[in-house]
């Protein structure tokens, strides 16, 4: 299966998308002259992004997420150090502003939600420590109980083989 890849100047080129993200992914950062930092996606006309720096992504094959013969735009994914994500920028020039804020609310949005886990971790993380702060072992009295000793023979079971014995 094929997609187009828009870039530049109103450039493009076909790719063949039988393959797992990560390889396609390294392609494009080869193709273009990126550093491996960098976090490359892709994009529909509409300004949908496929989120193919995702780690869930990235082993997956590409022409599950991408949809043969449609073209995409490439753009990079800008973060922080702290995997803060900030902003989007597209490789093709010339790009209408309805398509650049599509990509900008979308990058908020992950942002917003990675934000929501990194508390969520960190709540229950916590609520961990603190539950294990409180209860701590205490001392407790068990009765006792009679002990039967599983290997040794019951003394119905051995009763009624001598009864058998007895009987031959």
């Amino acid at each position: 299966m094929f997609i187009y890849i828009r870039h530049g100047d109103n450039e493009q080129f076909l790719l063949n998308s039988n393959c797992p993200v990560v390889i396609l992914v390294q392609y494009l950062k080869k193709r273009f002259g990126l550093a491996e930092s960098e976090l490359v996606d892709l994009c529909d006309e509409r300004g949908v992004l496929k989120f193919l720096f995702q780690p869930q992504n990235l082993q997956e094959s590409a022409c599950k997420l991408l949809k043969a013969r449609e073209s995409f735009i490439v753009c990079i994914v800008k973060c922080m150090t702290d995997g803060a994500y900030t902003s989007v920028n597209s490789l093709l020039a010339g790009v209408d502003s309805a398509l650049l804020e599509a990509l900008q609310s979308q990058i908020d949005n992950l942002e917003k939600a990675r934000l929501k886990q990194l508390l969520l971790v960190d709540s229950r993380g916590a609520t961990s420590e603190e539950i294990s702060a409180q209860t701590l072992p205490a001392k407790t009295t068990k009765k006792r109980k009679k002990v039967t000793h599983v290997n040794g023979p019951d003394e119905g079971v051995q009763r009624h083989t001598e009864d058998r014995k007895s009987r031959n």
